[in-house]
């Protein structure tokens, strides 16, 4: 994404605050505007905004009042028809920016009903990169898909590397997202918010129902789809793979060893579910990418050495190997 397209995602971002918020979100140096991931509201604390590891203090306490507008901003003056969205923490916004909403649950066996009682909202600035993609999956997609798993710590960009990894994908293959929580296309009123290229987006439902959706009307040979959370999902994926379909998929770890700290995707991992794993390290508020592709140990390498370095999960063997940088950059 460009500066233009920044400045423009801020804007419209910007543009849902309260008069007095959005004066105060526009003090943010021209400059700084692109690097500003989300606005932060909690009531009687202070607006703040956060981009690059740094928190910008904005205006004084944020009152009920400005977060009863927003919410009636976001809604459209009709909360009622987005409880489904606001029931799993969030609403999708025009251009795909997202609402992350905290308050009081309401619980029924064990599951949550309801939220109310609304006492701070994360408003998080959609951007997309188109291209992002374009040499990673070239690289991958040499002999044909297979099946991908993208991680990275909370905020490294995997949603975005998914998104424009499925937008490439869906040039030259039927690949349709389980968008549960609306963050791959970011759907309002049916229309992807993102290019999602020529992807079948499900929203809403849980994973493991969609998938089953998914190949049963769509024919998909990818399935592309953001964290896998827990048992059933893994095992609705398991189950999916022995159609012969494809996935790709992302997760929270700080590196690839702490994979096999999940429960769930240990499972993946030794079922061999996935043949890649691409891991988005940060640095100083900038991105490296780094593929590891799974393949057999020969007994003249050493895993950890030289050009054969890599790591040993669940029994299986994936090297690291340089990842094609994209035009974007990162």
């Amino acid at each position: 994404m460009n500066q233009q397209e920044c400045s423009k995602q801020f804007m419209t971002a910007a543009g849902l605050l309260p008069e007095r918020l959005w004066r105060a979100a526009f003090t943010v140096p021209p400059d700084e505007r692109e690097k500003i991931e989300e606005f932060r509201l909690r009531i009687g604390r202070p607006f703040c905004a956060v981009g690059a590891g740094k928190r910008y203090t904005l205006a004084d306490a944020v009152t009920r009042g400005e977060l009863d507008e927003l919410l009636q901003r976001a809604t459209r003056s009709s909360i009622h028809t987005y409880m489904e969205q606001i029931r799993q923490g969030f609403i999708t916004v025009p251009s795909g920016h997202r609402l992350g909403l905290c308050g009081e649950t309401a619980e029924q066996n064990g599951e949550i009903t309801n939220l109310r009682s609304f006492s701070s909202c994360n408003l998080r600035i959609a951007r997309q990169m188109i291209g992002l993609a374009d040499a990673l999956c070239a690289q991958i997609y040499q002999n044909g898909f297979e099946s991908t798993l993208i991680l990275a710590p909370p905020g490294g960009g995997k949603t975005t590397l998914l998104r424009d990894m499925a937008r490439v994908l869906s040039q030259s293959l039927n690949v349709a997202l389980a968008d549960e929580r609306m963050e791959i296309a970011a759907c309002r009123d049916g229309e992807p918010q993102f290019d999602v290229g020529q992807c079948d987006v499900m929203s809403g439902g849980s994973k493991s129902e969609v998938m089953t959706m998914l190949l049963r009307s769509m024919s998909p040979q990818v399935i592309a789809l953001d964290e896998i959370t827990g048992e059933r999902d893994a095992e609705a994926l398991i189950s999916a793979s022995y159609t012969g379909c494809r996935f790709l998929t992302t997760v929270h770890a700080g590196c690839v060893q702490e994979l096999m700290l999940r429960p769930a995707y240990r499972q993946l991992i030794e079922q061999g579910i996935f043949q890649h794993i691409i891991e988005i390290r940060l640095r100083d508020g900038r991105r490296s990418y780094h593929m590891y592709t799974e393949g057999e140990m020969q007994c003249d390498q050493a895993v950890g050495s030289g050009a054969h370095r890599g790591v040993v999960l669940g029994g299986r063997v994936f090297h690291e190997q340089p990842a094609e940088r994209s035009r974007c950059g990162a």
